[in-house]
């Protein structure tokens, strides 16, 4: 929530109709946006806000625009600036030091989002809190965000994401965020970072920003870079040596049980997440809840109940078939442990691999997924499906079947199955593998 006068200080912008002058939140999408909106024209690659502001201002209370040629005011507030982008950044900044609250920010390679919604599901118990919806992390998602904040928000918890060198310190510029968490540095946005050093250092622009971060003791790449932070290094992992830590792990067929410790609290915790990289995810979060002074029967309730975070480590049956389904996004080092945990999911079964490309790897494309032919290979699962060019190249080490489009490979699955697998469906966002499931489902 914020005001008329807050947008224009913020931005400096020109008053050309004056409306209403409290707005619940920013939008760019007139698709969704609420009647006591302000719309922000957005230019983008394909399309320009500007088309729809009309629209907005039927719907909304008003519009920040760049120009107004022809403009019916439809007695709404409009608002005219020089750059539509950097005014909704400048108003989440505004915001931002207006907050007298604390902000937590989770940046990493893998499980950003999962950690994410876990801390905001801690927190929530003992603080009102706000939290970036989905993976809408960017230099727009993080200020849309901000914008939504009230006058009783207590904690903000903020996904930061990043695909090139500067993303991160653009957002802390805006956020400037008081605690961080580092979930993990691995080969994610390398056609961006150049190389894996330089996602390390693209993760670590943070650092300036804040005195204390949670961070994986047990990534020791990611701990060599925090070598040289002066501020306060909080540990999370299943090493002894990490400050937080899951101990006594154990799986089972619908949850896991593990021990928490630390020197603030010591618990079991029994959650329906799947996956070594979950207890990672879950350890992280807890490690900020109990700082913060969550109490463990809130974190318990919370582990308990938790569900995994939509196309994200999903337990799926269908007609006696289990779909581990993965298929946000994908890079070399969620690849690796999204097969492993096909493998520790067997039981006897016969496992299914059906992999996706993954994008943004520049020129270590072809050799990454040369890398998941080799896994696959050394990991003997029994059926491997390909969908994409990229992940032909698995083929050069595994035996399988790589097809063009989701489509394709969902019928041709859905023949190779008798009843009984387990398949894991896995690969970059753009590939649409949620296509297959939707396949498989039909046939039920």
């Amino acid at each position: 929530m914020f005001t008329l006068d807050d947008l224009l200080i913020a931005t400096g912008g020109n008053l050309v109709s004056k409306g209403n002058e409290i707005f619940k939140e920013a939008s760019i999408d007139t698709r969704t946006i609420g009647e006591n909106d302000l719309f922000f024209a957005l230019k983008g690659s394909k399309k320009d806000g500007h088309e729809f502001v009309d629209e907005a201002l039927i719907k909304a209370s008003g519009a920040v625009v760049s120009k107004n040629e022809g403009m019916d005011f439809k007695n709404k507030t409009v608002v005219i600036v020089e750059d539509t982008l950097k005014s909704l950044q400048n108003l989440a900044g505004y915001l931002r030091k207006k907050f007298k609250g604390k902000i937590v920010a989770v940046v990493g390679s893998n499980g950003k989002t999962t950690t994410k919604e876990l801390i905001a599901s801690f927190l929530s118990k003992k603080y009102k809190i706000l939290k970036t919806e989905g993976n809408f992390n960017n230099n727009i998602g993080v200020p849309l965000c901000i914008s939504r904040i009230e006058n009783n928000t207590e904690i903000m918890v903020l996904e930061l994401g990043t695909n090139r060198p500067g993303d991160i310190k653009e957002l802390c510029d805006i956020v400037y965020p008081d605690y961080a968490l580092i979930t993990n540095i691995g080969y994610e946005h390398i056609e961006g970072f150049g190389s894996i050093q330089g996602v390390r250092e693209g993760e670590l622009e943070i650092l300036p920003y804040v005195k204390t971060v949670f961070a994986n003791g047990d990534d020791k790449f990611l701990m060599d870079g925090l070598k040289g932070y002066s501020g306060q290094i909080l540990t999370f992992g299943l090493s002894k040596e990490c400050d937080f830590r899951a101990e006594n792990i154990n799986f089972y067929n619908d949850h896991i049980e593990f021990d928490f410790y630390s020197d603030i609290a010591a618990f079991p915790v029994k959650t329906p997440l799947v996956g070594i990289y979950n207890i990672y995810n879950l350890t992280g979060a807890i490690a900020v809840a109990t700082f913060l002074g969550i109490s463990k029967c809130s974190i318990k309730q919370v582990a308990e109940s938790f569900t995994s975070v939509k196309m994200r480590g999903e337990i799926i049956k269908i007609n006696g078939v289990e779909i581990f389904f993965d298929a946000y996004n994908a890079n070399p080092s969620s690849m690796k442990v999204a097969l492993q945990e096909l493998i520790r999911r067997k039981k006897g079964r016969r496992t299914v691999a059906v992999l996706g490309d993954m994008l943004e790897l520049g020129e270590f494309t072809d050799l990454a997924h040369e890398e998941v032919g080799k896994w696959v290979n050394e990991m003997g699962i029994d059926i491997f499906i390909g969908v994409g060019k990229f992940i032909k190249n698995a083929l050069r080490y595994v035996n399988g079947y790589v097809f063009n489009d989701p489509i394709q490979a969902a019928e041709f699955l859905k023949k190779e199955l008798k009843g009984s697998e387990i398949i894991l469906i896995k690969g970059s966002r753009a590939m649409k593998l949620e296509k297959i499931l939707e396949i498989l489902k039909e046939g039920r």
